[in-house]
């Protein structure tokens, strides 16, 4: 007979576990898990793409009933932007700043050679790169002029002998991402357009202002990707931020007075976009460039006739 003795149970009473069936079990409830979850999102997102929203409810004819492009819109274009302009501000390891800002350098032909400080390892992130001071003596201001107007909600000053003119300036990944004044003006108001961070409605903040042929004004862009722009005039500004869906169709304007340099620095892309000036100047003027050509900080935009 077998007996209890000493604590320990005689092992042909110990029931055997086999590991195998440890594995199915577990392997059975992932894949109950996984299913279930692919189930009950997929369901939740189709009844988000039929379910109208703030812009269906503002104009019941908007574009968005196009399901494709509510697919599109539906990506978290919000979220995306916010993570990468994240990551632009994460502090990069010392001995790393060499091989990735130095190779993103070399693929977008950056110019270390024009900044104050050229050494890689003394940029902490990606966002200190983009906003890398440059030399004085390399890009000198050649020529005195004052720019910027955006088409809003502003009136123009009548003035037959004044033409509208607009400049469109795209700052691709690898160029400085600060933008700089092109003139003497001074903004009198900042205008903030909330967007969806696409190419079709973007983000915009608009410097409204004035110089000595009228309007002046300078408007930066934000697309795809674009964490935040800054503007040093107004540091109340948030561009990229959670809103609700009632706020997203908000525009706010604010009153400044900020007077500007030609070269003084306006603000900053957390990731590069579009800057577009537009404005009133005499129909004598010429530009001191063309559509395509590449432009640097410094560079004169007008030739003569302001």
């Amino acid at each position: 007979m077998d007996t209890y003795s000493g604590g320990f149970l005689h092992p042909d009473s110990v029931m055997a576990i086999n590991p195998f069936l440890i594995i199915v079990a577990v392997w059975s409830w992932v894949k109950w898990l996984s299913v279930s979850t692919l189930i009950i999102g997929g369901a939740s997102y189709i009844g988000y793409l039929f379910t109208p929203d703030w812009r269906e409810i503002v104009d019941s004819k908007h574009y968005y009933s196009n399901w494709k492009i509510r697919v599109y819109l539906s990506l978290p274009f919000n979220t995306a932007s916010r993570v990468i302009g994240g990551l632009a501000n994460q502090e990069i390891p010392i001995w790393l700043r060499e091989h990735l800002l130095g190779g993103f350098a070399r693929i977008y032909d950056c110019r270390m050679e024009e900044c104050v400080d050229p050494d890689f390892k003394n940029y902490r992130s990606f966002a200190a790169f983009f906003n890398r001071k440059l030399r004085e003596s390399t890009r000198p201001i050649s020529h005195d002029y004052d720019v910027d107007k955006f088409l809003g909600d502003v009136e123009l000053p009548a003035k037959d002998e004044l033409d509208l003119y607009q400049v469109v300036i795209y700052l691709a990944p690898g160029d400085y991402h600060a933008f700089h004044s092109p003139a003497r003006w001074v903004a009198n108001q900042c205008r903030h357009v909330p967007g969806l961070l696409l190419s079709v409605r973007p983000t915009l903040v608009v410097l409204n202002g004035s110089w000595r042929h009228g309007f002046f004004s300078m408007s930066a862009v934000a697309a795809t990707n674009v964490g935040d722009i800054v503007v040093d005039a107004e540091p109340s500004l948030r561009t990229n931020i959670v809103r609700r869906k009632t706020q997203k169709i908000m525009n706010t304007e604010t009153e400044i007075h900020a007077p500007f340099l030609p070269g003084e620095r306006v603000g900053e892309f957390r990731l590069g976009s579009t800057i577009v000036l537009v404005f009133q100047a005499p129909p004598t003027i010429k530009f001191a460039i063309k559509a395509g050509d590449p432009l640097r900080y410094g560079q004169s935009l007008v030739a003569d006739g302001v």
